[in-house]
């Protein structure tokens, strides 16, 4: 998890201070460092502090959220249904007591748009049902 950090100082560095908010801000539709998918092991106690306090300073604006819900319905491929994001997600980096709510919030950011556009997101998105239906094998762990 380490690169909210790194987006954040390099984006600082050069002056876009709303980019480098974005860099944390998209990882947490929960503001709680420990809802996040997979492990904190490379941070330093001092930087998991900075993003707790990060987090409890600001309040999520729409374009945070919109940020947030366009992670949640992409993959290296191009966007897909959010639900398999989630199973992706889970896979490589498995759940916790936090991941349903996680996957709540996504989808709640998810109906709040669908609100203003009048339309599901997924009308307006190319290639969808191509990446969606599309089978990624995940090597089995032994």
């Amino acid at each position: 998890m380490h690169h909210v950090l790194d987006g954040y100082h390099f984006l600082m560095q050069l002056g876009y201070d709303d980019a480098a908010r974005v860099s944390i801000t998209h990882s947490f539709p929960v503001k709680n460092i420990r809802a996040i998918p997979g492990q904190w092991e490379d941070c330093t106690a001092a930087e998991l502090e900075f993003i707790e306090e990060y987090l409890k300073k600001i309040e999520f604006n729409e374009y945070d959220r919109l940020i947030q819900l366009c992670d949640a319905i992409a993959l290296p491929e191009g966007y897909c249904l959010m639900e398999k994001r989630f199973v992706e997600v889970a896979l490589r980096h498995g759940v916790n007591e936090y991941t349903l709510r996680r996957w709540k919030a996504y989808m709640q950011i998810q109906s709040d748009f669908e609100k203003i556009l009048g339309e599901t997101i997924y009308n307006l998105l190319p290639g969808i049902a191509d990446n969606t239906f599309r089978i990624k094998i995940h090597p089995v762990e032994e």
